[in-house]
């Protein structure tokens, strides 16, 4: 007997097929547009976070590049004084000490911080001159202000910086750094320092050009770390010859750790130079080979064929920019690190991706699975019981709750009916009424979040401008308003005036009294000098350190070095215990500019104006403030003008 099927059965059975069918499609054409859309999306985090990183790790570059380039000049200005010349020589018995192999280095105690006869100090500098040439006046005078300069350049970058050194070409080799090379290199026997084996001696020294370079990495034995060299000769003579030779050393180990560990999880990155073999700085898995090479290990060298594409693609590539390159297994971002010849490469697997899209597809078959459910669900029922009418009076209600703002008024819908429909209709007005509940209580929520996150945007853009030690300015806001002050004074001719101020010996403080102490005496200076400058339009920050910096535009020109003065003899008064202070009590010393000479051309020669007035008074003898008058005149704080050198 042939087996009647219900209406219902076949209805099901098609229902199943059909939506069978297009789930199978669904979940393959989710599968190729979710590849390429997570694709899509790691590509471009990959050249975002790549060029972030480059521009970031050029940022010191550029100011080794900047310092390096304003030592040259200010060696260049003095070397060509006769007068600065001629001081030069005799200051070179006061600093350097004659051994019996004919080698110089510095006096003893000058690297610890102990004072000349004329009170100048040179703390963390050390030298080293070879025997080979006997010094005239102009090697001494060339390898003394090497000496100063360097002290000078490099205590200005310290904390920022690992060292800097002028090297003149008769071996001559004095350095701003923690350790003291005196003590780590002679002349003599089989580790004797040999100046002209580095590669920035003969690099820098050979080169007709003044065209900064960078060495190959390499491992320094007076600090015991692997670094890299960036040196910048002077303009050389009619003959070709270089009379200095500006370098600062940049420490690897630390530039290595930034690398190892790329912003994107699952990424690796390298770092080679764009020389055309590739030599490595970094690669996870050479690391070995390149320091037994010295520094010498390329992608050439080691026949690391699967980055032979990266050597082609950096080729190409201008500084700042970023290309991406497809691998088989990886996608790779190349990019050359803008003033360096270092070129950047972070890996990222493809395999990494496949998760993601393999949960993507999962979610559109468990969708597709459960939209079949559904419609048997509904089909069944209007088979069933006939209940298109009712139903569609449940869809109307669905778009009113979807999309109207006034509350569902349950009469609309067949409650009264005592099926499945009714039932269902019931249900949904309680669902409707606990949802357009949930949309009033969500509506709230969001009102109060968002006045909670504008709170919290405000307190964090407070903290982004504030020193956390000492609750005053910090260096970015007072950088900000220097731009901002120098400006509106250009606009308009005002009045302003920029102050440096530096708390005397206070390395001496904070090794005496410990690093709490050193802490509690810059908030209690930091408060003080605040107090006295709480007009509008004056700042008070933290430069850096032990260093403050005040900007007033409320201050004639006539009462800004007694102003300043007044703020030296206010510190002074709190007498703060110094037991290593000459003084005894914590005292400062004050720098101060001001724009009415309109002899500066820009915020940033203030700044430096300001600086060399800090200097002056440091070299006055401290606790006192001088005003830059003239580029030949200073004036302290009681009036005397004083001749700059």
């Amino acid at each position: 007997m042939k087996r009647n099927h219900s209406l219902a059965s076949r209805t099901l059975r098609l229902a199943i097929l059909r939506i069978g069918l297009v789930s199978i499609c669904a979940s393959a054409i989710s599968y190729f547009l979710n590849h390429s859309t997570i694709e899509d999306a790691v590509r471009k985090q990959l050249l975002l976070s790549t060029e972030q990183t480059i521009q970031r790790e050029s940022l010191p570059f550029r100011e080794i590049q900047e310092l390096e380039r304003n030592f040259l000049d200010e060696f260049r200005a003095i070397d060509t004084d006769p007068h600065s010349r001629s001081g030069l020589v005799k200051d070179f018995d006061q600093i350097f000490y004659r051994h019996t192999d004919s080698s110089y280095t510095q006096r003893p105690g000058l690297f610890e911080g102990d004072a000349l006869p004329d009170g100048r100090r040179f703390g963390g500098m050390s030298a080293t001159y070879a025997p080979d040439i006997s010094p005239n006046d102009d090697i001494k005078a060339r390898f003394t202000l090497s000496y100063i300069l360097s002290h000078k350049y490099g205590s200005t970058a310290k904390g920022r910086l690992f060292n800097f050194y002028g090297v003149v070409p008769e071996k001559g080799f004095p350095i701003y750094q923690a350790a003291d090379i005196a003590k780590a290199f002679t002349y003599t026997g089989p580790e004797a320092l040999k100046l002209d084996t580095y590669e920035f001696y003969s690099h820098g020294f050979s080169s007709p050009n003044n065209n900064t370079f960078f060495t190959r990495m390499y491992w320094d034995y007076s600090n015991n770390a692997w670094m890299t060299t960036v040196a910048t000769p002077d303009i050389a003579d009619a003959s070709g010859k270089h009379r200095i030779l500006a370098c600062v050393d940049v420490l690897l180990d630390e530039l290595m750790r930034r690398i190892a560990h790329p912003a994107i999880q699952g990424a690796y990155s390298t770092l080679f130079l764009d020389d055309g073999e590739g030599t490595l700085i970094y690669h996870p898995n050479f690391m070995d080979a390149i320091k037994k090479s010295e520094g010498h290990a390329s992608i050439r060298s080691l026949k690391i064929k699967n980055d032979y594409p990266l050597l082609a693609a950096s080729a190409t590539l201008s500084p700042g920019k970023v290309v991406l390159v497809d691998m088989k297994d990886d996608i790779i971002a190349v990019g050359r690190i803008p003033e360096t010849p270092g070129v950047l490469t972070i890996h990222y697997p493809r395999a990494l991706m496949q998760p993601a899209i393999l949960q993507n597809l999962a979610i559109v078959i468990a969708l597709g699975i459960l939209t079949l459910l559904v419609e048997i669900f509904i089909i069944r029922s209007i088979l069933q019981n006939q209940v298109a009418i009712p139903l569609s009076h449940l869809i109307r209600a669905t778009r009113l709750v979807g999309s109207s703002k006034e509350r569902l008024n349950a009469s609309d819908l067949p409650t009264q009916s005592q099926d499945e429909i009714g039932e269902l209709a019931r249900d949904f007005s309680h669902m409707a009424e606990r949802v357009q509940d949930a949309h009033e209580q969500l509506a709230i929520k969001v009102q109060e979040r968002t006045v909670a996150l504008e709170e919290a945007n405000q307190k964090l853009m407070t903290l982004s401008v504030t020193d956390e030690l000492t609750g005053i300015a910090n260096r970015r806001r007072f950088d900000e308003a220097l731009a901002s002050e120098w400006r509106r004074a250009q606009r308009t001719g005002s009045y302003l005036m920029l102050a440096m101020i530096d708390v005397d010996w206070f390395k001496k403080y904070n090794d005496h009294y410990g690093h709490q102490a050193g802490d509690d005496c810059l908030r209690n200076i930091a408060q003080t000098i605040a107090a006295h400058t709480n007009r509008a339009g004056d700042l008070v920050a933290r430069y850096g350190g032990e260093e403050f910096g005040l900007i007033i535009t409320t201050i004639s020109a006539e009462n800004a070095l007694a102003f300043a003065q007044m703020l030296c003899e206010t510190l002074e008064k709190i007498n703060l215990p110094h037991a290593m202070s000459p003084l005894g009590h914590v005292t400062v010393s004050i720098g101060v500019a001001c724009t009415v000479h309109g002899e500066h051309e820009s915020a940033e020669d203030l700044l430096r104006t300001a600086d060399e007035a800090l200097y002056s008074a440091k070299e006055q003898g401290r606790n006192q403030a001088m005003l830059y008058a003239t580029p030949s005149e200073l004036i302290n704080g009681d009036g005397d003008h004083i001749t700059s050198r």
